[in-house]
């Protein structure tokens, strides 16, 4: 029990007595020329005062400006113990402290060198050191006093009475210069780090970062913010439920695989202040959600995208922060994410715009084009094959001059909507023309798809009931597969002549490009 006590006094000696890592250098060096200026004055002083310790006050004075040429010009304190500037700068208080007694006592000038001290350490030093050092300075003037003759006693005694609150005032006033600098470069600091991250964030929207790597750069970026060990980005899935979108701490026992979900009871203080689209400071237990996220005392901030809660931001509380200050920081970093989430959700809104027909749902004739050129190259790259059918609804016109266009808008829907169910999810559909589509098949063989379209095929047949045509729905198709032409042009034109000769034969047949003359080796029975 005493061992503990005695380390814990030593622990706080330490941190009392710590100084500012990227200010060691300095201090250290502040130090050595405090000797040297110290150490000169006093060289001085025996010279100009008819000392009787004229010899022992040149030796201080010597031996302290080569000690201080040393600490300020050749010792690397970055990678020396802190205790060295210590002892250094007590050595210095103990050698004024000794110049006054050999230069007059209460009658010295050298009492004045007592002020470098106080300016060194309320410069450098924590208050609890300083104040020590302050204390230090006020004894060695409370001993020249006593040690004093009464003859000279009330002229020291009144020396001492103005010195001592000098050193305070003077000390003070620096000690509450530096935390004021301080707190300002804190909080430059703070401010710097939150424009960072919003600007990578930011950044990471404009680039069209995909929303996975999104959701991690969150994640890291809100722990990095507030300096906590762990951090989640969730976005409400359903009735009672967050989906893990991005999750990051720094023990990987801490993250959440993309795509876990989370149940938020309805009567949780979380699910309560995310209703309600407030911030919250809770402490979870370990079977609560954030419990379950890793997070014991955590911040959740809400992240509202066009007027509704989207999902939140769970972010590790730091102990020793004020939770307001947590609490508004990350508050405002999930304002800047809602704006981000609804950027991307207008931006991907737009690209499916751009990339789909907008009477059918499926691709357009820019999407069939980039995929079909993008599919080839990867065709090439590891000689496998790629598959185009062209397909063409029969009778087309026929349809729209007895049912209207309605009729034939209908009719184009519901073939797509076959098409569709008939497609693999690696598959393209698009609309590549009024009553005309394109699908392009991957990893597929002319005689594969063609097995394939023709299933299709089949089921239109039924389409037309669907749609309430009085005309039966048919299709006419062309397959043909990279073992023919790698070009996306000559492809698309080997399955056009397979549709041509597909409506030749009759209509309602899917046929296979087959020979480099035109001719058609196959059509689907």
């Amino acid at each position: 029990m005493a061992v503990r006590g005695m380390n814990g006094a030593l622990e706080r000696l330490r941190a009392a007595g710590a100084i500012r890592h990227e200010e060691r250098t300095v201090a250290g060096r502040v130090a050595g020329l405090v000797w040297v200026i110290a150490s000169l004055s006093v060289i001085a002083m025996a010279l100009v005062l008819p000392a009787t310790h004229r010899t022992a006050l040149e030796a201080i004075g010597a031996g302290g400006t080569a000690w201080g040429l040393l600490a300020a010009r050749y010792i690397d304190y970055s990678h020396r113990p802190v205790w060295l500037i210590h002892l250094s700068a007590a050595a210095g208080t103990v050698a004024i402290a000794a110049a006054i007694a050999l230069s007059g006592g209460a009658g010295s000038p050298a009492w004045a060198c007592l002020f470098y001290v106080v300016v060194f350490a309320a410069c450098f030093l924590r208050a609890p050191a300083a104040a020590a050092y302050f204390l230090a300075c006020v004894l060695v003037e409370v001993v020249v006093v006593l040690d004093a003759a009464p003859a000279v006693r009330s002229q020291a005694t009144a020396k001492l009475v103005v010195a001592a609150p000098a050193f305070l005032v003077l000390g003070g006033a620096i000690i509450a210069g530096k935390h004021f600098m301080l707190s300002l470069r804190r909080r430059a600091e703070r401010l710097a780090a939150e424009q960072g991250a919003m600007q990578r964030v930011a950044t990471a929207v404009v680039t069209g970062e995909p929303p996975e790597r999104f959701h991690q750069l969150v994640a890291v970026e809100a722990a990095r913010l507030l300096g906590a060990g762990s951090a989640g980005v969730l976005r409400f899935a359903g009735r009672g439920e967050a989906m893990v979108l991005g999750s990051w701490a720094a023990t990987p026992e801490g993250r959440h695989n993309v795509g876990q979900c989370l149940t938020v009871p309805a009567d949780s203080e979380v699910a309560g202040a995310l209703s309600e689209g407030r911030p919250v400071h809770v402490s979870q237990s370990p079977d609560g959600l954030l419990g379950r996220l890793g997070l014991k005392t955590s911040v959740v901030a809400p992240i509202r995208v066009s007027g509704r809660t989207w999902g939140f931001l769970a972010v590790e509380a730091v102990a020793g922060t004020p939770a307001a200050d947590q609490t508004r920081r990350l508050t405002e970093f999930a304002d800047l994410i809602a704006t981000s989430v609804s950027h991307m959700e207008d931006r991907a809104t737009l690209a499916a715009q751009a990339a789909t027909d907008a009477l059918t749902g499926v691709g357009n004739h820019r999407t069939f084009h980039q995929r079909l050129a993008a599919d080839l190259a990867r065709a090439r790259r590891y000689a496998s094959p790629v598959s185009v059918a062209v397909i063409d609804v029969d009778h087309f016109k026929e349809v729209n001059d007895t049912g209207g266009h309605e009729a034939g808008d209908e009719m184009l829907r519901e073939v797509a909507r076959c098409l569709t169910e008939a497609t693999r999810a690696e598959d393209t559909l698009a609309r590549v023309g009024g009553d005309e589509f394109a699908w392009i098949l991957p990893e597929t063989t002319g005689e594969e798809a063609l097995a394939a379209v023709e299933r299709a095929r089949r089921t239109i047949l039924g389409c037309g009931a669907n749609a309430g045509a009085e005309l039966p729905v048919t299709i006419s198709a062309g397959v043909c597969d990279s073992a023919w032409s790698t070009e996306p042009a000559e492809l698309v034109r080997f399955a056009d002549r397979a549709l041509y000769f597909s409506k030749e034969q009759g209509r309602n047949r899917v046929s296979l490009y087959g020979a480099d003359t035109g001719a058609l080796v196959k059509q689907a029975s």
